[in-house]
């Protein structure tokens, strides 16, 4: 029987949880939302320089979507409450620029803009990454991940590397794949190889692997595979599509420990 207990989650998460869920039922394309950080490696500027790209949304932390879905971690507590939290969930390879960015300032906002609803959402927070244990960059200037697992964990006992495998499995074939090609952003001329050459799909795991190679394939990309969970701090929600429309700001209060609702002109 479980003996967690389900956290309370701040109110803007059951909403920002049902307009999602709305709005793939329209269009399974806006799970995807624009990811800004701060590039201080870059001969652009002696500033940090803004990087944006879209990325998409894997859940909360501990998030299921169907049966099936699952990892040693629990589920649900006695009451029959998800057992997730308020932490956002991202991929992206640990030898990434995403990635050596993230470990050089972790501050970062996503701006979602769900169209079958018109809602807005701008998140600001901070971003952790979570590499294997057994990863190791090949840049001799490999950044440090500091991970604050205990923080982030929705129960006590969370496993979170069970939670970075469960969700290398959810991946499509062809993207597990993608976690097997030369470091991203790298030059394919210094590289020397072929792109065609490289695996297309890989399975879930090294257990469906067929043969050797496949299995080391999968082996590499998991080891490259790498979870971003993400801390808000505050929550901009603007509703185009109710009239009036509305909006409404979530703070996280460091001194009080709670959030902070605030109706906002749109």
């Amino acid at each position: 029987m479980s003996t967690s207990t389900a956290p309370a989650l701040p109110a803007w998460v059951d909403k920002l949880r049902s307009t999602v869920t709305a709005n793939l039922k329209e269009n399974k394309d806006l799970i995807s939302y624009a990811l800004a950080t701060h590039d201080t490696a870059t001969p652009h500027s002696d500033a940090p320089v803004p990087r944006v790209r879209y990325v998409v949304h894997r859940g909360f932390v501990n998030e299921r979507r169907k049966e099936g879905d699952g990892s040693s971690n629990e589920v649900k507590d006695k009451d029959g409450n998800d057992l997730i939290s308020d932490k956002l969930v991202i991929t992206t390879d640990a030898r990434s620029p995403k990635a050596r960015q993230l470990a050089a300032t972790p501050t970062v906002e996503i701006a979602w803009w769900l169209a079958a609803t018109q809602h807005q959402f701008r998140l600001l927070g901070r971003a952790y990454v979570l590499p294997s244990p057994s990863f190791s960059s090949p840049s001799s200037s490999a950044p440090s991940f500091p991970f604050p697992a205990e923080a982030l964990a929705p129960t006590p006992s969370f496993n979170w590397e069970a939670e970075r495998v469960r969700q290398f499995r959810k991946l499509s074939p062809e993207l597990r794949a993608s976690f097997c090609r030369p470091v991203p952003g790298s030059s394919v001329r210094e590289w020397g190889g072929r792109l065609e050459d490289l695996p297309v799909t890989l399975p879930e795991g090294v257990d469906e692997a067929e043969g050797d190679e496949q299995k080391k394939q999968v082996e590499q990309a998991l080891e490259n595979f790498a979870l971003v969970v993400i801390d808000c701090t505050e929550v901009d929600l603007v509703d185009l599509g109710s009239q009036p429309n509305t909006r409404t700001r979530w703070t996280f209060d460091t001194a009080s420990n709670e959030w902070k609702e605030e109706e906002l002109v749109p």
